[in-house]
């Protein structure tokens, strides 16, 4: 490209994006957004973005623009993670090892299991995406079990839905457990964020959603600005990841989460990590579904086991409100706290996938003990909130 196009393209994208030509707004549809009550950011390491709630708001009016038209008939999907490559029953075992300081929440009683089911997911919004395309790989859990006295933050809207009475499940299918209350520990297949605040995370998603055709132009000076260098360079290597089989990934929170209550607590990070990754046969590229299938070949003869580890914030100088900073593990070092154990079963039924799909995850379905800490975690709280109840609007509209 010559100097001059360059130019031209640079004035181009600089008005473009100044006078919001470029980029979807939500504006038909954030009257009806309420953010409150906005979860206040007074965490270990938190301080609140001055544009934060409204860029909140903006962002859930943009997704609800962008799921209008992508589905303007029948079943409106997920915006993010739309495609399952499998839900999963699993139990989650605290050690019985685990260090004293960590024996929070979840993990206060050493040796104590929970019911579980897993979804792992592609992120790209487009659902019929093949799986050997590179994607950001996801995997949520959803802990059931809790006591009594252990009370989410959030109820889960969507659970009570699924599974529906035409669709009976047989004990011991963890999916019968849907509707009670649960922990949710939400993670993807790398360690740090794209975006580092509210107006860069309202930017990106308003030109990624848009449908301007000059959208697709500008979107290399959005991401710029939005995200920064090291965004971008986060951003591609989220989305670049080429897997075998799920069930033998490694999974971050990217985002921290506090870890107890009142002046004790602190913030960390979780991961994931796979206790072995055997060797498997390459899989088939020429099938679209081919993670599902290799988590059904492996389910069928054998189990798979996860270790979930605690990574707590050693030094005030690792960022709680900056998601696209590594906290180095020689720094801040990883604790095993728990055991997923993931038995050998037949997931793959219509019944259960579809019910999979009725279920709804999200960091705020979670003990206070594990408050989602950050301005992308506080947003998160609305967008997910706001867009769950939009789809389940939509779909009781369609019958």
């Amino acid at each position: 490209m010559s100097i001059t196009s360059t130019i031209r393209l640079t004035l181009l994208a600089t008005v473009c994006m100044a006078l919001g030509g470029c980029s979807e707004t939500g504006d038909a549809y954030i009257a009806n957004i309420d953010p409150n009550p906005y979860p206040p950011a007074d965490g270990p390491g938190e301080a609140m973005d001055p544009d934060e709630i409204q860029s909140a708001r903006r962002i859930a009016a943009i997704i609800e623009a962008h799921l209008t038209n992508m589905y303007p008939n029948g079943q409106i999907r997920r915006d993010a993670h739309p495609k399952s490559t499998g839900c999963v029953d699993a139990t989650f075992t605290v050690n019985n090892d685990i260090p004293a300081a960590l024996r929070v929440g979840i993990f206060a009683e050493p040796g104590r299991s929970y019911r579980a089911v897993i979804r792992f997911s592609n992120s790209n919004e487009d659902p019929t995406r093949p799986d050997r395309d590179p994607d950001g790989r996801g995997m949520a859990i959803k802990l059931f079990d809790l006591q009594p006295n252990q009370v989410p933050m959030t109820a889960d809207p969507l659970a009570a839905l699924s599974p529906r009475a035409d669709m009976p499940f047989v004990a011991p299918d963890n999916m019968t457990l849907a509707g009670s209350p649960s922990q949710d520990f939400i993670m993807i297949s790398h360690p740090v964020f794209a975006a580092a605040d509210a107006v860069g995370y309202r930017k990106l998603v308003g030109n990624t959603d848009s449908t301007s055709p000059l959208a697709a132009i500008v979107r290399p000076f959005v991401a710029l600005e939005g995200l920064g260098i090291s965004g971008i360079k986060n951003a591609m290597a989220i989305t670049s990841l080429k897997i075998d089989n799920p069930l033998y990934q490694r999974y971050w929170s990217m985002v921290p989460y506090r870890l107890g209550t009142g002046p004790s607590a602190i913030a960390t990070k979780f991961s994931v990590l796979p206790v072995v990754t055997p060797a498997e046969a390459a899989p088939d590229p020429a099938d679209p579904e081919f993670l599902r299938h290799a988590m059904v070949r492996t389910l069928a003869k054998q189990e798979a086991k996860f270790v979930f580890a605690i990574q707590p914030r050693t030094e005030t100088t690792l960022p709680v409100e900056d998601p696209r900073v590594d906290w180095p593990e020689s720094v801040a070092p990883f604790h095993n706290v728990a055991t997923i154990t993931v038995p050998t079963q037949n997931f793959n039924t219509a019944p259960r996938n579809t019910a999979c799909e009725l279920l709804s995850y999200s960091p705020w379905h979670a003990l206070p003990e594990h408050r989602p800490l950050g301005a992308v975690n506080r947003m998160r709280k609305v967008i997910y909130e706001t867009i769950s109840g939009f789809r389940r609007a939509k779909e009781a509209a369609a019958k």
